[in-house]
């Protein structure tokens, strides 16, 4: 008789067991997944904001391209430098100064100088098609226009480019415009600088 007394405490406790085993591997299992949601949540309230290179202003928007970037390898890495700061006030404020209606100013950086001291920018009300030049001198940056020194391909008058020495890394081709006669249509000589 003790031996059966003994056989039903161990079958007892044999099924107390087996009720036990999945019950903590569902408290393990939910312990987890709270820890995991608790990871996640921390890590979507980081106070760091993804670093972008196009910066909404009302409707529109004033974008570094490339330049907001350095490029390692096959690595393109965030700038935060001076450099790079100063040039985004500049934008900021020539998007300002744009005089769009719906306040969609927009102004990107297309290409730039190796030292960064010349830019070319596309810029407009809601689109960045018209193209115009800065440049950084001693007193800041200055933007040079009127945008209507582009013709049709976006190509820069000689004149402009000559005058205001812009970079031929910016601008390698520059173009004149004629009148054969009076009333004749324009007629373009491309020039490599």
């Amino acid at each position: 008789m003790a031996s059966t007394k003994n056989q039903t405490k161990s079958q007892a406790k044999k099924s107390q067991v087996e009720l036990l085993v999945p019950v903590l591997i569902g408290v393990i299992a939910v312990l987890m997944l709270i820890v995991g949601c608790l990871v996640w949540k921390l890590n979507c309230q980081s106070p760091h904001k993804p670093y972008t290179v196009t910066e909404k202003i009302g409707s529109g928007f004033v974008s570094l391209g490339s330049l907001g970037f350095r490029f390692e390898g096959n690595k393109a890495i965030a700038r935060h430098d001076a450099s790079v700061k100063e040039i985004r006030e500049f934008l900021k404020k020539e998007n300002e100064r744009s005089g769009c209606k719906d306040n969609n100013g927009a102004v990107s950086v297309i290409a730039y100088s190796q030292d960064e001291k010349q830019l070319l920018l596309g810029s407009g009300c809601g689109n960045t098609l018209a193209r115009m030049f800065a440049v950084k001198k001693d007193d800041g940056w200055k933007a040079i226009s009127p945008t209507n020194q582009f013709n049709l391909f976006e190509v820069p008058s000689c004149k402009m480019t000559d005058e205001n020495n812009i970079s031929k890394e910016i601008a390698p081709v520059c173009q004149n415009e004629s009148h054969a006669a009076e009333n004749a249509p324009l007629t373009y000589s491309y020039r490599v600088r």
